[in-house]
């Protein structure tokens, strides 16, 4: 059965690697992914980093295959211009972005319009203080350094989770820096200004959201608002299970 999406809809879907430690859950898995996926599957060298790549491409497969009515083998991806990957079966107009933290797997999809997600884990940063410099704007850094210090660790990765996920959704990467994009304040959508032209290359306007996810997670999501503004943007969420995996399979 596919999933039927609006626009103005984005679908997030989570897991986790450790779900999936079993031999026979990793084979399930395997069976889903391609010679090719395999190949470059097998040239990595640690059983941890293996099973993360099995599990997230198999996962991200199988959420694509609830919406394209296609087998999870059968799903072909591309690149964008700075690497976004992006579907390339003929005629599909769905929107995707999967973002890794540790054991945690997120991935967003959408309906012709540009999405991107991240998700952190709040973690212990000695060097704090110096990285906030390379992350945030000006604006920021003054907010940032105005709080108490047990609470900048939070406002640090909130920001970095939101502006990660902009740069995703614009599909520029490592080529926008995240002290040019400033976030500001807002009970449930994050708004934001970008100093220069450089993430302005799509017409339309990005909005943000961020939300807690457990104690020590964070994930945002950012998508390009092509509808009108009277439409509200809806969300729903899955969480992908080992016992959906043959489900998957048969799609």
């Amino acid at each position: 059965m596919e999933l039927i999406l609006k626009q103005n809809q984005i679908d997030i879907w989570q897991t986790s690697v450790s779900l999936f430690h079993s031999n026979n859950a990793i084979d399930e898995l395997t069976a889903l992914l391609t010679d090719e996926d395999m190949t470059h599957i097998e040239l990595i060298r640690r059983p941890s980093e293996k099973q993360v790549k099995i599990v997230s491409r198999a996962f991200l497969r199988a959420v694509l295959a609830k919406y394209t009515g296609l087998s999870p083998k059968a799903i072909q991806f591309a690149r964008g211009l700075h690497g976004k990957p992006k579907l390339a079966n003929p005629g599909m107009q769905f929107e995707f972005n999967l973002s890794h933290s540790d054991d945690l797997l997120a991935c967003a999809v959408s309906l012709d319009q540009p999405v991107g997600i991240d998700v952190e884990r709040i973690r212990y940063k000695r060097n704090l203080k110096h990285l906030s410099k390379s992350v945030f704007s000006s604006s920021e850094q003054c907010e940032f350094e105005l709080l108490p210090e047990q609470h900048q660790e939070s406002y640090f990765f909130d920001r970095w989770t939101l502006k990660e996920s902009l740069i995703k959704a614009t599909g520029q990467g490592l080529t926008t820096k995240l002290s040019k994009v400033s976030f500001g304040k807002s009970d449930a959508i994050a708004s934001f200004s970008v100093s220069g032209q450089q993430l302005v290359e799509v017409s339309g306007e990005y909005a943000s959201w961020l939300w807690p996810i457990s104690v020590e997670h964070r994930l945002a999501v950012t998508m390009l608002d092509r509808a009108s503004k009277a439409e509200p943007v809806t969300f729903r969420s899955f969480n992908f299970l080992p016992q959906r995996v043959a489900s998957s399979a048969a799609a």
